[in-house]
């Protein structure tokens, strides 16, 4: 049998003498191809100054697109706590499926909520949502805590997959007798290609 160049140009595959076909190939990630569609998307909080050391709200997503969002990384940045007790540290909180409170309802938009391939229109439909000291985010379920010292940056490498009408949510709590702590939240991620 011998293999064609199915395009008509005239070339066949070439085999060595142990009968071993010769290709060449490059392996991307799915996130990495992903990006080069136009999928991937980093949304992020911009600064929120948390002004007590309540368990607040910071960050809420809900996929509106019929694809899964798969977040690869959350990205969290704390800046140093005005009164907090420094030998306490910060708790953080991803939440499972959030479906009510003040920061759904007050709908106030991320800063950030940017397509990762700088040559794509494409933009995510999902509800970006940033919370505030006072607010509240309910229902849902605690998924994974994380603990870290305020002036600090936490990259965490996550694998979590929100279909279309979930959503995921982070709560901050910073240490207590806090009266000003500036905090970000990050969420790298992208919409997963059916077909792979």
């Amino acid at each position: 049998m011998k293999v064609d160049d199915g395009t008509g140009a005239g070339y066949s595959a070439k085999v060595n003498k142990n009968k071993e076909l010769h290709v060449f190939s490059v392996g991307v990630t799915e996130s990495e191809y992903a990006n080069r569609q136009g999928d991937a998307y980093n949304i992020n909080t911009g600064l929120i100054t948390l002004t007590n050391a309540v368990d607040t709200p910071v960050l809420y997503i809900k996929n509106n697109e019929t694809r899964d969002l798969q977040i690869t990384a959350e990205v969290f940045g704390l800046k140093t706590s005005t009164g907090g007790t420094a030998t306490e540290t910060v708790d953080i909180t991803v939440v499972k499926n959030p479906t009510a409170g003040t920061t759904i309802s007050n709908a106030n938009a991320v800063d950030i909520n940017s397509n990762r391939n700088y040559g794509s229109p494409k933009t995510l439909l999902a509800d970006t949502y940033k919370g505030a000291t006072g607010e509240t985010m309910t229902d849902g379920d605690d998924h994974l805590f994380i603990f870290s010292p305020d002036f600090s940056r936490v990259f965490a490498t996550i694998d979590e997959v929100v279909p279309q009408g979930k959503s995921i949510g982070v709560k901050i709590k910073p240490p207590t007798s806090n009266t000003s702590m500036p905090v970000y939240v990050a969420a790298i991620c992208h919409l997963v290609d059916p077909s792979r």
